[in-house]
């Protein structure tokens, strides 16, 4: 098998075969193993299957992180359809949007959004079924019925470059645009993770950021195709973060400001050791990286740059190397710097970051103006600026 036929069913297979007995997640006290994980997702592809779900097909969820989550990812690849992961901080006219803009042939949603879900149901004529977690509201199948309507657990010969993933990116005229992930451009992005970090088995990650987010899925599958394990998190709690990281003894993270700041508040307050981490990538102040390296001086805050169309970060590199910069383009990542006419830029021009490699998205879904303009010239036109610093090999994003 080549690299490029990679997909997350086929990471899911290889890991329960190499790292069978191997933690794969944990959630709230419950482990999984990589062997119990391909067994949990091929019984939710059996039951996605019998109501109905078929290659090239979508499926919504709308849900905090749970180890249903990672499931559905999985499922969805064994069966070659498409996850449509919901923001659950959309607003009703931005959450009716994506559904019906989408068209899902099946709906997962925790009870806190089963409601807003149903009224949508009556819009979205592809919908044949909602599924509840933990209960299920009127017109709802329970999840535990889904898991026992199927027996089929075969595989579906998916491509490897087909769409694996619909994300919603920020609103562009008023209204979220959906990113088209394609398994390969997940694969891509995980790789340069794993070859800039090291990562291996031994490595766990906390999975504190949302599962519908481009930063909280691409360090979950990177890890997994490392073979390591994640500790998942339905929502960021600092304390629990610190307890988790002590417990799991946590080696990687990717967050957003403040949370390492309130991670590095608990931790001092309570005395606690975090000599395990040792890579952390986000956004922060230039102060709490400074906390953060004097508190884990064997530890790097990885500074970088990313979309959701480039499938995670298309430039990284330790914060403390040049503070301000961005990084260094990624492994498998081409970065450059044009002006209005699409032109290169010299170094220290401002000017549009365009990206190129295989890990680009396929484009925006249903909209196919908007994905050829951001895809003009073989470049992936990005609407951000920057420049690249004098050594030119750093990018500085303005």
């Amino acid at each position: 098998m080549a690299i490029r036929d990679f997909t997350l069913n086929t990471v899911i297979e290889r890991n329960a075969r190499l790292y069978a007995g191997r933690t794969a997640f944990v959630f709230e006290g419950q482990t999984v193993t990589h062997a119990q994980y391909l067994a949990r997702v091929q019984r939710l592809a059996a039951g996605l299957r019998a109501a109905g779900l078929a290659p090239g097909e979508r499926v919504a969820v709308i849900a905090q992180n749970r180890p249903e989550f990672l499931d559905l990812y999985g499922a969805a690849a064994r069966l070659g359809a498409i996850v449509v992961p919901v923001n659950w901080r959309l607003t009703a006219d931005e959450l009716a949007h994506v559904i019906t803009d989408t068209a899902p042939t099946l709906l997962l949603a925790d009870p806190a959004y089963q409601a807003a879900s149903a009224a949508l149901r009556a819009r979205c004529p592809s919908l044949k079924t909602c599924v509840g977690f933990d209960s299920a509201e009127p017109g709802f199948m329970t999840y535990d019925d889904l898991l026992r309507s199927g027996s089929d657990t075969r595989a579906a010969d998916a491509p490897a470059d087909a769409a694996a993933v619909i994300m919603h990116t920020a609103a562009v005229g008023g209204l979220p645009r959906g990113a088209l992930l394609s398994h390969n451009g997940l694969m891509a992005a995980g790789m340069q993770l794993i070859a800039h970090w090291r990562l291996g088995p031994d490595d766990v990650n906390l999975g504190m950021l949302p599962m519908f987010h481009v930063s909280g899925l691409g360090l979950f599958m990177a890890v997994l195709q490392a073979g390591g394990a994640t500790v998942l998190s339905a929502r960021f709690d600092p304390a629990a973060a610190v307890e988790q990281i002590q417990a799991h003894r946590v080696t990687v993270f990717a967050e957003f400001a403040p949370m390492l700041g309130q991670i590095l508040d608990q931790a001092g307050s309570r005395g606690a050791d975090l000599a395990s981490l040792r890579a952390i990538s986000g956004l922060d102040t230039p102060d709490t990286l400074a906390r953060f390296h004097a508190h884990c001086p064997g530890a790097d805050f990885w500074a970088g740059y990313g979309q959701t169309e480039v499938s995670g970060m298309a430039t990284l590199a330790p914060a403390r190397e040049r503070p301000g910069s961005a990084g260094r383009p990624t492994l498998l990542c081409e970065v450059g710097v044009v002006d209005d006419a699409d032109q290169p830029l010299p170094v220290g021009g401002t000017g549009e970051i365009v990206v190129r490699g295989p890990m680009v998205f396929l484009g925006y879904w249903q909209l196919e103006e908007d994905s050829r303009q951001a895809a003009r010239g073989g470049w992936h036109h990005t609407g951000d600026m920057g420049r690249f610093d004098p050594d030119g090999d750093r990018k500085s994003v303005v």
